[in-house]
């Protein structure tokens, strides 16, 4: 049952890299900035909320792991991975985003940008949407946590999917879009059968975790005055209560 309730939030994460991509913002369309900012509180909110005391909670089991580097520093490991998860997209984003001198091809790219760049930032999301689901194959084994789940990070992927879109249209409408699809649905088969030790396991979720927190910030978080910062705080609560509610309920 889980098994195939988790498929089902694999296909929704591919579906999204497929065609939620073509609600990409645009200027003018505000129905789509009020859309992102809400999935922008949303995706923080389980982010703050869920993940990061869980992660809190794991930060136990990497002291009994065999790895050197971890015994080092066991009380800070999980965090370190976290910021690493962090860093690892932030240098991501600003390395391939960065418009070179030269105005916008009629492709949907930057004039300026070398062949590689599509490449490399949509490669990089299709490594992070594989971790989402393996991840959540792994971690989250109740109906209702998978749901929640499934929500949060289909919120969070909207606006990804809707960016990447954005910067490399062509290349995102031909193979890109395909790209991400697969790599969400190789997630969830390599977490039926990929097992892999609890202290690497615990080391991804923290480096998900990070990656989280800064794609949230890049991709959904309103940017100068295109923002509805009163969308994006009743995602937040909204979701937070929901959650502290289903709390009580575990």
């Amino acid at each position: 049952m889980m098994e195939l309730t988790s498929l089902i939030v694999a296909l929704i994460f591919a579906a999204i890299f497929l065609f939620g991509s073509r609600l990409a913002y645009r200027p003018g369309q505000k129905g789509y900035r009020k859309f992102f900012s809400v999935a922008a509180g949303i995706s923080v909110s389980y982010t703050f909320v869920h993940v990061l005391p869980a992660l809190s909670r794991m930060r136990d089991l990497t002291t009994q792991t065999p790895l050197g580097f971890q015994r080092l520093f066991p009380d800070y490991s999980v965090y370190l991975w976290t910021m690493a998860g962090f860093l690892v997209f932030y240098g991501l984003e600003t390395m391939v985003v960065r418009p070179q001198a030269g105005a916008e091809d009629s492709a949907g790219g930057h004039g300026g940008e070398a062949p590689w760049q599509p490449w490399v930032h949509i490669g990089g999301f299709a490594v992070y949407a594989w971790m989402l689901t393996y991840v959540m194959v792994w971690k989250v084994h109740e109906t209702l946590a998978l749901c929640l789940y499934g929500v949060a990070m289909g919120m969070h992927i909207f606006p990804i999917a809707g960016n990447l879109r954005s910067h490399y249209q062509a290349v995102y409408d031909r193979r890109g879009a395909y790209l991400l699809a697969l790599a969400s649905l190789a997630g969830w088969a390599f977490g039926l059968f990929l097992d892999v030790p609890m202290p690497v396991l615990v080391n991804l979720v923290a480096f998900v975790a990070g990656g989280v927190i800064v794609n949230a910030a890049i991709a959904e978080l309103p940017k100068e005055k295109e923002g509805r910062y009163g969308f994006f705080l009743m995602g937040a609560t909204g979701y937070t209560a929901v959650l502290l509610i289903l709390s009580h309920f575990e």
